[in-house]
């Protein structure tokens, strides 16, 4: 078997001229891209967003520090933003069934007023309440419901 010729060492590096290069200017390129040669996964996340069905997830995979956090949120922000704004939905007590919540729907940006009423009104009854029971009405009814409590004790016993 021949022996292969040895290569001179100018034929190992290639050289170019920086100026030969192409660098994109900034702004021109498609921003979404990343200018990670990630066109398929651009495009399929954009159908995972674009999916109107419960049911579907959107999983992005891959090295750390590749930029798919940012890019998944850019690309959510940007579908959003042609969207109409949600309802807010709720979770109150339902005191007859307390295992199941309720959850009414409001009109956007009404559930953030919904729960500073809520404590505020919460803030008031912590006063109100213990204030009622001090009152004088308060005590003149305890006081006639004993005393007919007392009167019908009575009428039932000495029969």
């Amino acid at each position: 078997m021949p022996v292969p010729e040895p290569l001179d060492a100018e034929r190992l590096l290639a050289r170019c001229d920086p100026d030969d290069l192409r660098w994109p200017v900034a702004g021109a390129a498609d921003h979404r891209a990343d200018g990670l040669g990630q066109e398929r996964a651009v495009e399929a996340l954009r159908f995972g967003i674009g999916m109107k069905r419960h049911g579907y997830n959107v999983f992005a995979y891959g090295a750390h520090g590749t930029g798919k956090h940012a890019l998944v949120r850019r690309e959510l922000r940007e579908a959003a933003a042609a969207m109409p704004v949600p309802p807010d939905w709720c979770y109150v007590h339902n005191f007859e069934e307390s295992y199941k919540p309720k959850a009414p729907r409001l009109p956007a940006g009404r559930g953030g007023r919904l729960r500073a009423d809520m404590t505020t009104l919460i803030e008031e009854l912590r006063s109100a309440i213990p204030a009622a029971f001090e009152s004088e009405d308060y005590r003149a009814r305890v006081q006639a419901l004993q005393a007919r409590f007392a009167e019908r004790h009575e009428t039932a016993f000495n029969i």
